[in-house]
């Protein structure tokens, strides 16, 4: 069994990126609301600790001015003091929402990054035309080749020949045969090793250690073609370590036996959950199945061997050369047997996107406006019991000469500040934090905050607090002193 279903349901050839991404983004999601709820608990300490330090300026501030507005903010913190359970519920609750929100904003602004066409590093993706997943003879990358290096004109021609190139290929396999579970599949990129420094987002801006360690890897990989690397989430998910042997057979191509050595581990943050392998052991081992009895009796050749090409990538010079050569692509003379298409980057990675648009739609118009509702609903709730309690100290502040409008905006600040601290000290720890953690999405490169956020987060995480409040702060301005001071009596 697989994920529930008969190993046999597993259709040859499928594209086993797509299978995973849902898995991926929904684990994710479950996790980032988990951790951020974690992560507010912690940091209440340091919450606390900037509520008394900026308490203590404004005292010092109302002290030497003498302004009434800085006198009703030192009251606010208070007052904020004074209840610190419900302080400290209110401001996990905005830290949750404005860390997950931050995220997911992170995950949407490279969706929108990869999907923009970018003139300095253009590049191009050739498919099947009408097949899903994508198939096609590796005898195309051969001609896709030859095309793209002699018929194009020289100044339209890769600026870098062969290692502007590439082809991709998806392979599934599992280190359990009888019991594939989900620990034991391994998901591999078969490409090819010398140009994973030029062509693959996420790595062409290493630098130093890792640049050379992966260099060094791909070397090794040219020479060895059973030779992997890993991802360091993978490796940890199937117990295993750089160094070792491991066996695993096919899934989406069956009756192959892939027999890898691990001499290395992908850059952290870059390509997790995956492994990139050379395609010539892939086409190696679709030969040498041709010949093999013991799994081939007819000595046909595997139903995979014609159509072991996922994608094929070039990087041209501008869009002229896309155009020129999506023209050649068209023409019959040099693609006829299996019709193929040409689009650009962002729009090839927009198309294999479409499959999961309900995803993002609901992540952007469902999730997330679910959060605010929710969140805004535990605010409003949290200081309605504020304001209940009190209604004495309201009755007292108007008896001493405070306007309505004050106990007005003496709720509404002290949400505001709740706000405004949760929303900044929760951008400020995503937005730090990924820039030596990165979390990853199959293929796309590694997520991170944008810079931006810093001032989305606390904006957000005041307007849900103004949401949240305003209606115990009406209650608030409302509340009559000759009433509470009768029940009092």
């Amino acid at each position: 069994m697989m994920y529930g279903l008969p190993v046999d349901f597993v259709p040859t050839g499928y594209d086993p990126s797509l299978f995973m991404l849902a898995g991926y983004l929904l684990g994710l999601l479950a996790t980032l609301i988990l951790g951020a709820i974690v992560l507010g608990i912690l940091t209440l300490p340091a919450f606390f600790l900037v509520l008394f330090g900026v308490e203590q300026l404004a005292s010092v501030v109302a002290h030497l001015s003498g302004a009434f507005a800085a006198k009703l903010v030192v009251i606010m913190f208070r007052g904020l003091r004074r209840a610190p359970l419900r302080t400290s519920l209110t401001y996990v609750a905005l830290f949750s929402l404005t860390f997950v929100l931050c995220l997911i904003y992170a995950v949407l602004f490279l969706i929108n990054y990869v999907t923009a066409e970018k003139e300095a590093n253009f590049k191009a993706i050739v498919t099947h035309k009408t097949l899903i997943p994508s198939q096609m003879p590796p005898g195309y990358y051969e001609e896709f080749k030859r095309v793209c290096l002699e018929e194009l004109p020289p100044e339209l021609r890769p600026v870098n020949g062969d290692l502007d190139l590439m082809s991709w290929s998806f392979v599934l396999t599992t280190t359990d045969k009888t019991n594939p579970r989900r620990d034991a599949l391994i998901f591999l990129f078969a490409l090819e090793p010398n140009k994973v420094l030029t062509m693959m987002d996420g790595l062409e801006e290493l630098t130093g250690d890792e640049r050379q360690q992966l260099q060094a890897a791909a070397d090794e990989m040219m020479r060895n073609p059973q030779a992997i690397v890993m991802s360091k989430r993978q490796l940890k998910t199937l117990n295993l370590q750089v160094g070792q042997r491991v066996k695993s057979y096919g899934m989406n191509y069956p009756n192959l036996t892939f027999e890898f050595e691990i001499i290395g581990e992908l850059p952290e943050g870059r390509y997790e959950g995956v492994a990139f392998m050379n395609r010539v052991y892939l086409l190696q081992l679709l030969d040498a199945y041709r010949n093999d009895r013991t799994v081939n009796k007819t000595g046909e050749p595997h139903p995979m061997a014609e159509k072991c090409v996922n994608l094929m990538w070039v990087r041209l010079p501008n869009r002229m050369a896309f155009e020129r050569l999506s023209a050649l692509i068209n023409d019959p003379k040099y693609f006829g047997k299996v019709p193929i298409k040409m689009e650009t980057a962002s729009s090839g990675i927009g198309s294999w996107l479409a499959a999961y648009k309900d995803i993002f739609w609901g992540m952007k118009y469902i999730l997330v406006p679910a959060m605010i509702a929710i969140m805004s609903l535990v605010v409003a709730n949290a200081i309605s019991i504020s304001v209940r309690e009190r209604r004495t100290e309201m009755a007292v502040l108007k008896v001493l000469g405070f306007q309505p409008r004050h106990v007005l905006a003496l709720v509404l600040g002290e949400a505001l500040l709740v706000g405004f601290l949760a929303g900044i000290m929760s951008s400020g720890l995503a937005w730090g934090a990924l820039g030596s953690f990165k979390f990853q999405i199959m293929f796309f490169g590694s997520f991170f905050v944008p810079v931006q956020s810093l001032i989305y987060a606390p904006a957000l995480g005041m307007t849900v607090a103004v949401a949240g409040s305003i209606g115990p702060a009406w209650n608030a301005k409302n509340v009559k002193v000759a009433e509470v001071f009768a029940r009092l009596s």
